[in-house]
This record gives structure tokens, sequence and C-alpha cells, in this order.
């Protein structure tokens, strides 16, 4: 009997020790994905490369990359998408006109039904959208498209950005 109790309990040990183990999948090792509206609204976004296509003439040389361009006062602004609705502008370290306000909070943005997309709005400005082609947890790129005219005529130049998130 002494040896059925012993073999018992170190089957009950064993049993408990196997499948004791074993556990649910935890979702600390799997946090559920966020919504494009929860990574949109993470925090601050800068500019890290600005291009178009086609390129333009200007001051006689032909710019494809915008970014390049780009002064450094205009390269550490910074952009987030509020919750509510509003986009808040910030200068960033550096200033382009020491008069200008650090930030600002008068652009408004929406989200396509399909996650796919972001309108831009700023008062005075037409709307824009932005097409998202990736969107996580440290970097925003896409594309968007206007119709200008930079001395060629009227033509559709598309803009490709990408954004860190700070």
């Amino acid at each position: 009997m002494k040896t059925y109790i012993k073999y018992l309990g170190l089957f009950s040990l064993t049993a408990l020790l196997i499948f004791g183990s074993c556990s649910k999948d935890n979702n600390d090792d799997n946090p559920p994905e966020k919504t494009t509206t929860e990574l949109l609204t993470a925090g601050f976004w800068k500019i890290t490369s600005m291009t178009i296509d086609p390129g333009v003439i200007f001051e006689s040389t032909f710019i494809t990359d915008v970014y390049a361009q780009m002064e450094d006062c205009e390269r550490d602004d910074l952009m987030r998408f509020d919750s509510d609705g509003k986009i808040t502008d910030d200068e960033g370290p550096t200033k382009c006109d020491p008069n200008d306000p650090q930030t600002t909070n008068d652009g408004t943005w929406v989200l396509s039904a399909d996650g796919e997309s972001v309108s831009i709005s700023y008062p005075g400005d037409d709307t824009i959208t932005f097409l998202i082609s990736t969107l996580n947890g440290s970097t925003l790129s896409g594309t968007y498209s206007v119709f200008e005219d930079y001395g060629s005529g009227p033509l559709s130049y598309t803009y490709t950005l990408t954004l860190k998130l700070q």
C-alpha cells in the first residue's frame, strides 16, 4: 500500500509539474495590436525624408529630394495627430523665425474608414490625402499628390514622406 501511495504521489507531482508549467497565451508576450488611430496618436512625428516626383527645377537646380533642400530649422519640426482630430505642430529646438509661436494647433486630420489614408487640412490650404504605406510603432510613411504649376505648366506631383516617432 505504501508503494501505491508513493507512486501515486510521484505521479501526481509529475503531472502537476508538467501540466502546471503549461499556461494559456500570456497577453504580456502577445499584446493586442494597436489600431491605426492609436499608432498615429502615439506622439510627435518628425519628417526624415521627403521626395517629389516628377522632380522640379528650382533656381536652376533639378530637385527630387525635397528634404535635402529643407533648412535645419524646418527639419526639426514636429507634428502630432491629437485624438480630438486636431494637429499640433511644434517648431522643434530651432525656429526659422524667432517670432513664430513654438506650437500651433490649427490643422485637422481625419482617418479614412479603411484606415489606409489620412486627410489633412490647414486653414487656407487644400486638403491633402496622405496614403499610408507603413505605420508601426516607429515609422509613418506614404504619399500624397498635388496638382501644381511649378513653371512647367500644371502637373500632378507626388510627394513621398517618411516620418519617425519621437
